[in-house]
């Protein structure tokens, strides 16, 4: 089976309180894009979960992907294995939930290959055991996001008018740093309900006015490379619409299209 598991990035994210288990709540407005790694799956009689990927550091079982499966096999007692290759185009430490989506689409697939015949719902509670962003990555349509990643509301947002390029600079941006090392956010980004209303807005003017990251202080003071890319970017393509997605490190541009 081939698959492709699509990249996401955030338009908004705020950053609120903290939970005791040192995780932080957060608001935010996802959209997946165009982007995808690619994912063959092929059972395998031996029992056995194998994960590859173009990139020989993600093998193995430290790979999402590997961790959801082996959890599936286990709980509905599968008998057949799997052999996993992922294609990997979505960069690593990019802030583009590339190993989430990942994991996400091999849950879909496993359900399908396996017969397990889950529900949505069903495969959403996989979803949470092993990452904030992977529920979303199920759903793969414009939606609020709030709390750590379990709570998601689809929304009815239209970006089509819009052009969206991604520029990576290829640093490894770890999200667990970045937090730990959480400038202060205040509210200077404004609240989701404001935010949100403008990225409904059908006028590009005040639509961009919508595109925030509560991490883009921190991770531009640990990663002075990433700041460079994006001065250089602003620089060439102007400001409007340019901002940082997720933990970083990916710099997002969304122009009218022209």
């Amino acid at each position: 089976m081939k698959s492709k598991a699509y990249a996401k990035i955030n338009l908004f994210l705020k950053v609120l309180d903290e939970r005791d288990n040192g995780m932080h709540n957060l608001e935010m407005v996802n959209i997946t894009v165009g982007l995808a790694d690619e994912l063959e799956l092929n059972l395998t009689e031996n029992g056995k979960i194998e994960v590859t990927t173009s990139i020989p550091k993600l093998n193995g079982s430290d790979n999402l992907s590997y961790k959801v499966a082996e959890y599936m096999k286990k709980v509905y007692r599968v008998k057949e294995g799997v052999q996993i290759y992922i294609e990997k185009k979505i960069p690593v430490g990019g802030g583009l939930a590339g190993g989430s989506s990942d994991a996400a689409e091999t849950i879909k697939c496993l359900n399908e290959l396996w017969k397990l015949n889950l529900s949505f719902d069903q495969m959403i509670e996989i979803a949470k055991k092993f990452g904030s962003d992977i529920p979303y990555c199920l759903y793969r349509v414009p939606a609020i996001v709030r709390g750590v990643g379990d709570i998601i509301e689809p929304i009815d947002l239209n970006i089509e008018n819009y052009e969206i390029s991604l520029f990576s600079p290829r640093v490894n941006v770890s999200t667990g740093y970045v937090f730990k090392n959480l400038s202060n956010t205040n509210s200077k980004n404004g609240s989701l309900e404001e935010n949100l209303q403008k990225l409904m807005s059908k006028d590009y003017q005040i639509f961009k006015e919508g595109l925030r990251n509560d991490l883009e202080e921190t991770v531009f003071s640990l990663y002075p490379e990433v700041k460079q890319e994006y001065d250089l970017l602003k620089r060439v393509y102007g400001k409007d619409g340019l901002f940082m997605t997720g933990s970083g490190s990916t710099i997002v541009k969304i122009s009218e299209k022209k």
